[in-house]
C-alpha cells in the first residue's frame, strides 16, 4: 500500500520546555546554545528548582543571590523587568540589597524559572568573554567561559594564569570560598587538594569541543599575541576532532600512538635494539636495500665457524626426547593370505521351517 501512498507522519515528540527557554535565552542574547545547554546539565542537571546545599546557588544555572541580584539590575529593563530592577539598591560597601523582603523574594524566585534564567545566563556569558577577553589578551575558549561562571571573569582569570605560572599551586588557597562550595572540583577523592592545573582541566573537560557563538568563536591567531592557556589533555584541547572519527572517514594519521609503538613495530637492529625509523615508507614494513644486504652478508670465515659448530653438534648426544616409534603394522610388508588367522566359519541362516505348522490344502 505504501508503494502507491505516503504515509502518514507521526506525530512530532513533545519539545522539553527547558531546553526551549535555554535556546531561546541563546538567541536573544547571542551566547552559544551548546554552551549554555552545557552549563545548565552540568549545573543542574536541567532542573529549574535545583538547590545547592553548600550554598545559596539556585536555579538551572545555580545563581548565588549577588549575582542574580546584579544581573537582573543590568539586564532586567532589556527584558522587561524593570519593576524588579528599580527594587534593587547598592549599599555603600557594594552589597546589592532590596528594601522590601517580599520583593527580594520574588526577584531571587524568579531563578526558578527557566525563561528569565536562561536569558540572563546567557548575558553573563557575554559579559564574562569580554572581561575575559580583556584580562587575558585573547578570546576564552567555552572551558574557560564556565570557569568565569564558576569564580567569576576575575576569579576565572586569576585561575588560569596561575594554571600557567604556578600549576602545582593548590587552588582551593586562592579560592577559599568556591573550595568550600564545590569540594569536588577543588579536591580529589582522597581529599587531596588539586592544583591549579589540575582544577583548570576539571573545569574546562565539561565543556570541551563545545560550540559559542559566532561572535565568540574568534581564534587565538587573530587577536594577537597573549597568554597562553594552560595545557590539559589532549583530547580535551578545544577544536581537537570528537571520538570514533575513525568509524566515519577512511582518511587520518597513521602514526603510532606513542614512541614505545613505534620502537615496537621497528625491526630489530644487529645490537638487538629497536628504535623506529623517521621515514614512514620504513616504519610499517621496513625493507632490507642493497646496502643492508651487503652490510650483513656472511663471510667465509663466519661460513667456517658455522661448519665447525654444526660437525661439534653432529657427535654430541642430543638430550631432547625422541618421537614415538612407528607402529609394526605400517612398517612391514602386508601379511600374506596364508599368514592370516583363519576366519570364523559364519553359521547358516536359521531355518524356521520346523516352527512353521504345515495345513493340508484342500
Amino acid at each position: 500500500m505504501f508503494l502507491f501512498s505516503t504515509p502518514q507522519t507521526r506525530e512530532a515528540q513533545p519539545t522539553n520546555p527547558v531546553v526551549s527557554a535555554i535556546r531561546d535565552g541563546a538567541a536573544k542574547t547571542g551566547a552559544g546554545f551548546d554552551y549554555l545547554l552545557k552549563t545548565a546539565q552540568r549545573e543542574s542537571s536541567l532542573e529549574p528548582d535545583a538547590k545547592a546545599k553548600t550554598s545559596s546557588a539556585t536555579g538551572l544555572f545555580q545563581f548565588i543571590e549577588q549575582t542574580w541580584l546584579s544581573m537582573v539590575k543590568q539586564e532586567g529593563p532589556k527584558q522587561g523587568l524593570s519593576s524588579y530592577a528599580d527594587a534593587i539598591t547598592e549599599s555603600s560597601g557594594g552589597r546589592l540589597t532590596v528594601a522590601d523582603p517580599a520583593a527580594r523574594e520574588k526577584i531571587l524566585e524568579l531563578r526558578k524559572d527557566p525563561q528569565v534564567a536562561a536569558v540572563m545566563a546567557g548575558a553573563l556569558t557575554q559579559k564574562n568573554r569580554d572581561q575575559l577577553a580583556g584580562a587575558l589578551g585573547r578570546q576564552p575558549h567555552a572551558g574557560e567561559l564556565y570557569m568565569a561562571h564558576v569564580l567569576g571573569a576575575r576569579g576565572a582569570s586569576d585561575l588560569i594564569k596561575a594554571a600557567a605560572s604556578d600549576p602545582t599551586r593548590a587552588a582551593a588557597k586562592d579560592f577559599p570560598e568556591a573550595a568550600a562550595a564545590n569540594r569536588s572540583i577543588f579536591f580529589d577523592k582522597t581529599g587531596r587538594a588539586r592544583g591549579a592545573q589540575e582544577v583548570y582541566g576539571v573545569l574546562a573537560a565539561s565543556h570541551a569541543n563545545t560550540q559559542l557563538a559566532a561572535s565568540a568563536t574568534v581564534t587565538q591567531a587573530t587577536t594577537g599575541q597573549g597568554d597562553k592557556p594552560a595545557e590539559i589533555a589532549a583530547a580535551l584541547a578545544p577544536g581537537r576532532a570528537k571520538g570514533l572519527i575513525g568509524l566515519f572517514s577512511t582518511e587520518g594519521s597513521r602514526a603510532p600512538v606513542s614512541q614505545a609503538v613505534a620502537n615496537l613495530w621497528a625491526t630489530p637492529r644487529k645490537d638487538a635494539s629497536r628504535t623506529a625509523s623517521l621515514d614512514p615508507a620504513d616504519r610499517y614494513f621496513p625493507r632490507l636495500t642493497a646496502t643492508d644486504a651487503t652490510a650483513v652478508a656472511p663471510t667465509e670465515a663466519d661460513a667456517a665457524a658455522a661448519n665447525a659448530a654444526a660437525s661439534r653438534l653432529a657427535g654430541q648426544a642430543i638430550g631432547a626426547p625422541l618421537p614415538p616409534t612407528r607402529p609394526v603394522e605400517l612398517t612391514q610388508p602386508a601379511a600374506t593370505a596364508q599368514e592370516r588367522p583363519a576366519a570364523k566359519a559364519r553359521r547358516a541362516p536359521l531355518d524356521l521351517s520346523a516352527f512353521m505348522i504345515q495345513r493340508n490344502a484342500r
